[in-house]
């Protein structure tokens, strides 16, 4: 913490001086045998503090059946500790009243402190064990720190108060990164200056969290309870986004063990108190949210965040989708001859190896065709590689037409084309060879005012799972042995084993 700032603060003349009749009264106030007569004396010196007390004994905070009528009743019925409290709020709002040269909104202060307040001795009404008052004053001056730093000679509360209005997050964040310190530390020291009840000095440093759990059982109620205040009076100052609404709520449950119902009543009748406590301070509270706009504000967030949610899981599904489709293109580059818009050698190797393992595993058939251009090279010298090229394309079109689910077709290799079929008989394996020869054999294409046709040989090898197991390059050698028979043999014909 920046200690030396944090007494420069407190210590500099802007700050005005304690009214001389709150002076009087606090200090009376600390003796033990102080005569109420004598609090009643000292008040009657100050008429509109007079006013302002018979109106606060008769105000709804206090609940009186009877209308209190003199000083010495509403001292009878608010007590000593409210007297002082009560006089000391009252002199510090006249006096720290003002336009800010820095820009700071004196209206929004005074509704959060007032409902800070209004809302800590609300809450305490169920908590149990703590002093009405002493939370009151509290919630009140817990802030005070902003205006004592607001009025420094030296303007360092101006960029707090830039930075705040231009991001979101809580002022007392900001303030730490600015200037080393916070408000909640500015306000503790200045209650300690005027001898407020040392359990309640630590309550109001803790009131936004910070050391919390550190507090004496003593303070610590008091800090739960003017830390849930304080977040209630930035929901109703505008300073916490409405979509916090229930959030809050179930924190200020949380720490203070008040129940919900209890805590939708207070917040239900905020607004009335606090504008009530505003008559009593003079205080002008600037524009005011309802429960009902909070409410509908939360509802009008989540709504929001559903749809944006809902959207950025549309976008992440089309971006997967877009990844998916990428990924489909690049393996199919990868796995496509790129000259006849078929299979690979690679997707090929592949294919046969899953077959094989499918087929060993469930005893089934498998065939293996691999086939040669009759005379291609003869092709390619006479007519030109164009012509050659045109050749393998118009194969392997035929080939993609013929083939089927079961039947895989792939470039080979150069001039050679490979069909991996799955679950054929031997015989069916034949059929189907001798099918696709006829098909090749059909071809026909002009190159450069040419006619061009030409053949393929074909070599078969058929594989019962049931009965032997084989490999991959097995299988492979198979089927090359009987191509290179059907070649032998005079072109243009199928041979298969088996």
């Amino acid at each position: 913490m920046n200690t030396a700032l944090l007494s420069s603060i407190v210590n500099s003349d802007t700050l005005p001086s304690m009214p001389a009749v709150a002076l009087k009264v606090v200090e009376l106030c600390r003796e033990d045998d102080v005569d109420i007569q004598d609090v009643a004396d000292a008040i009657a010196g100050d008429p509109a503090l007079t006013a302002r007390m018979l109106k606060a004994a008769n105000s709804s905070m206090f609940g009186m059946s009877k209308k209190v009528g003199t000083l010495q009743q509403a001292m009878v019925v608010l007590g000593l500790r409210t007297v002082k409290v009560m006089a000391l709020g009252f002199s510090l709002t006249d006096t720290l009243k003002g336009e800010s040269k820095s820009g700071f909104d004196y209206p929004s202060y005074w509704r959060r402190s007032l409902t800070t307040a209004v809302a800590a001795r609300n809450i305490a009404d169920q908590y149990g064990g703590v002093r009405k008052d002493e939370v009151f004053i509290g919630g009140l001056l817990c802030d005070i720190g902003m205006i004592a730093a607001e009025r420094h000679p030296d303007g360092i509360y101006s960029p707090v108060i830039e930075r705040h209005r231009a991001e979101s997050g809580h002022i007392h964040e900001i303030e730490s990164a600015v200037l080393g310190l916070t408000h909640a530390d500015i306000s503790a020291m200045m209650l300690a200056n005027w001898s407020m009840p040392e359990p309640l000095c630590h309550a109001v440093k803790a009131h936004h969290g910070e050391g919390l759990d550190e507090l004496d059982s003593r303070s610590k109620p008091l800090a739960c309870i003017l830390l849930g205040a304080s977040e209630l009076a930035g929901l109703f100052s505008g300073d916490l986004d409405p979509s916090r609404t229930e959030s809050v709520i179930e924190g200020v449950v949380a720490r203070t063990g008040v129940s919900r119902e209890f805590l939708d009543g207070v917040m239900d009748g905020l607004n009335q108190n606090v504008r009530e406590a505003a008559e009593m301070f003079s205080v002008n509270l600037g524009e005011e949210i309802s429960p009902d706009q909070l409410r509908q504000s939360a509802m009008t967030q989540l709504v929001n965040l559903s749809m944006n949610a809902e959207q950025d899981r549309v976008s992440a599904e089309q971006r997967v989708d877009q990844a998916e489709t990428q990924m489909k293109s690049l393996r199919h580059r990868a796995e496509t001859d790129k000259l006849t818009g078929i299979a690979n050698r690679q997707a090929f190797d592949d294919h046969l190896d899953a077959t094989i393992r499918d087929a060993t595993d469930s005893k089934r058939d498998i065939g293996l065709i691999i086939m040669d251009i009759d005379h291609f090279k003869n092709l390619n010298d006479t007519h030109g590689h164009q012509a050659g090229d045109e050749a393998l394309r118009r194969v392997g079109a035929c080939l993609d037409e013929i083939s089927e689910n079961s039947q895989f077709v792939a470039r080979y290799g150069g001039e050679e084309f490979a069909f991996v079929v799955a679950q054929a008989s031997a015989r069916e394996l034949r059929e189907f060879a001798e099918q696709v020869r006829e098909s090749i054999s059909r071809i026909r294409f002009d190159h450069n005012g040419t006619p061009l046709k030409f053949t393929a040989s074909f070599g078969a090898a058929h594989v019962s799972f049931g009965e032997e197991s084989v490999d991959s390059e097995e299988l492979i050698m198979r089927a090359d042995e009987c191509l290179y028979a059907a070649k032998e043999d005079g072109r243009n014909r199928v041979e298969i084993t088996f």
